[in-house]
């Protein structure tokens, strides 16, 4: 019934030209109860995230599903930022789990950011993640700011030839205060839980980052793909069709 439970859309673009976070804002659609939208992670000679590039991801929470519908059926209208985009990918998904702490509506929220349905259905996998920190504006974080930022980029790569993934990516929040999410799209739940969970580099920097030397506080959240359109890379999701 309405209202038990949120609708995800996620979306991956790439623009023509590089866009600095710090110097482009966008304007997100009306309607989702929480709208991230957010630049490819990349680093610069320090070590930390450039908030620079053509390529960002939007994720958008919904308590409605037929507005989550009506966005995708026309992302253009809904963001007029998107046309100036040379690829896109959009897609519905439904949240089956979530756990974890997550600054993405300006307060941190513990297991509520987003809510999942109450059962499992059977549908190709995706999984969001954040990690961020209490303070990142305070400078003796960035050493370890810094490291995590090393790790995140290691640890993608390591995913991304993993068995069953299908796409990779991670998409930088903290220019606005708030945090990103990674994002990635699996054949099957058990290649994601054998490359994230069992011995690797992945599993490393999980075993690491309990003692909190590496972050502050993260989120986990399983999602089903319902449906999605476009490309990503220049390839259609066939996969996830």
């Amino acid at each position: 019934m309405p209202g038990e439970h949120d609708w995800i859309t996620l979306h991956r673009v790439r623009f023509a030209h590089p866009i600095a976070a710090l110097e482009h804002v966008f304007e997100g659609p009306k309607g989702p109860d929480c709208w991230r939208f957010c630049v490819e992670h990349n680093l610069g000679g320090n070590a930390l995230p450039t908030w620079v590039s053509d390529v960002w991801a939007g994720l958008g929470i919904w308590s409605d599903r037929a507005a989550a519908e009506a966005m995708l059926a026309d992302p253009v209208a809904a963001m007029p930022a998107l046309a100036d985009a040379v690829e896109a990918w959009h897609a519905l998904a439904l949240p089956v789990q979530h756990r974890g702490e997550v600054r993405w509506r300006g307060i941190v929220e513990e297991n509520s950011a987003i809510r999942p349905a109450a059962e499992d259905i059977d549908a190709p996998l995706a999984v969001v993640t954040s990690a961020s920190f209490d303070d990142p504006t305070n400078p003796d974080e960035l050493p370890r700011m810094s490291r995590f930022a090393v790790k995140v980029s290691e640890a993608i790569e390591y995913l991304r030839v993993q068995p069953g993934n299908i796409r990779t990516g991670v998409f930088n929040g903290g220019f606005d205060g708030r945090e990103g999410f990674t994002l990635t799209l699996w054949e099957s739940d058990a290649q994601m839980l054998k490359s994230a969970y069992h011995s690797g580099y992945h599993r490393k920097v999980m075993d690491e980052s309990r003692d909190g030397s590496t972050f502050d506080r993260s989120s986990f959240t399983r999602l089903r793909i319902l449906s999605n359109t476009g490309s990503w890379s220049g390839a259609p999701f066939q996969q996830v069709a």
